[in-house]
């Protein structure tokens, strides 16, 4: 142990020499006549970066990379998604020095880097990251194994967000009908890799029995049945996810809230509204009780339920404006008075205050740029002028 101390500590030494020896060579090639512009001297810093990542990377072990992949895991269920992405980053450089990069370790990472930029919202970035991982675990263990089967779903999920941020807050029917080859595509791609997964999951389940892979990718497959607007078969999927999901991990886990958002979803869907919150305020309690108020997976619930109340309240209030016609004094009114009182009640009070929490969330732990945001920033200027201060 004292010799391999030793042969760090000397390797260590060796690279800060290193980096010292290439910081003077440009120094004095700067002094020379700045025969270097500054995009090359950026280029330089970036070699030498790359160099030390890709030295410290062989000094670390193994063990290491694994202490790395574990830290990862849990900033990724704490919903620290850009810090989860920078501990996989290292504990992949790490992997491919000890591994080579065609490893099914080294696929496991690659994939729950994916996972991160899912998370984030990155669509393309993250299915281009999957079909990295998809590649490697084909040439290490070859197609149809449970871990290809995973990445294969992931894959699809990655186009379903490609799907989902086709739309826009702000699109008109109009605005859709144009994007619509585009967006079917998308989920055309994520069913196909569904469908893949799913084959190899049911092959490798216990007949008759409940089996987490299985719930995972029928509740994937739902989530495109629901986007699509074919709600009925989503929600065929959602409850057939939910009672595996009930079987194997028990009522409180939050997977078993998260299904019962996405049958709230459905039934939003349908125009049941009471039926969806009812599913949506199971679903709350079960993810608030794991993650704490300021996760970003709880607010979404709360964006679910805050636009499940406008759907609600704006039936409400077209019935109400429709049967002011001839009623004192509000047959005076302006159309943006009375469509300001219409907007009044408890709906729309509720309304405001998930829809609140979910911004403050996203913007707090996503930032501005990330899609939820936008789309809660919108969502927050649209209602706006719909309830009075």
């Amino acid at each position: 142990q004292q010799q391999q101390q030793q042969q760090q500590q000397q390797q260590q030494q060796q690279q800060q020499q290193q980096q010292q020896q290439q910081q003077t060579q440009q120094q004095t090639q700067q002094q020379q006549g700045g025969r270097k512009s500054a995009h090359q001297v950026a280029f330089d810093q970036a070699a030498v970066q790359k160099q030390a990542k890709s030295q410290a990377a062989k000094i670390a072990t193994l063990d290491d990379a694994t202490t790395l992949g574990e830290k990862g895991t849990i900033s990724l269920s704490k919903g620290n998604y850009n810090e989860a992405l920078t501990a996989y980053d290292r504990c992949l450089s790490i992997q491919l020095s000890h591994l080579g990069d065609l490893h099914p370790v080294v696929a496991n990472t690659v994939d729950m880097m994916g996972v991160a930029l899912l998370r984030l919202g990155n669509g393309q970035e993250s299915l281009e990251t999957f079909e990295k991982a998809v590649y490697i675990h084909e040439k290490s263990t070859g197609q149809g194994t449970a871990d290809w089967a995973l990445v294969v779903m992931h894959v699809g999920q990655a186009f379903e967000l490609m799907a989902d941020n086709t739309k826009k807050v702000t699109d008109t029917m109009a605005d859709f009908n144009k994007k619509k080859g585009e967006f079917d595509n998308y989920t055309e791609r994520a069913y196909e890799m569904f469908e893949k997964a799913l084959d190899v999951f049911q092959a490798q389940a216990e007949a008759n029995e409940a089996d987490l892979d299985v719930a995972n990718v029928m509740m994937a497959m739902g989530n495109i049945h629901n986007i699509r607007g074919e709600y009925m078969e989503a929600l065929r999927k959602y409850k057939f996810s939910l009672e595996h999901k009930i079987t194997l991990l028990g009522e409180e886990d939050p997977s078993v809230g998260w299904s019962k958002n996405n049958i709230g979803n459905a039934f939003k869907g349908l125009g049941k509204y009471d039926e969806a919150l009812k599913w949506y305020n199971e679903a709350l309690t079960t993810v608030t009780k794991h993650y704490g108020t300021e996760h970003p997976e709880v607010a979404h619930v709360h964006w679910n339920m805050g636009l499940c109340y406008q759907s609600k309240g704006e039936g409400d209030a077209y019935k109400r404006k429709s049967d002011w016609s001839n009623v004192w004094p509000l047959k005076y009114f302006s159309a943006d008075l009375q469509n300001r009182v219409a907007h009044e009640g408890e709906d729309f009070e509720k309304m405001g205050q998930h829809l609140h929490h979910a911004f403050e969330v996203y913007m707090k732990r996503l930032g501005e740029d990330h899609i939820s945001t936008v789309r809660a920033t919108a969502a927050m200027f649209a209602t706006r002028e719909l309830v009075r201060d």
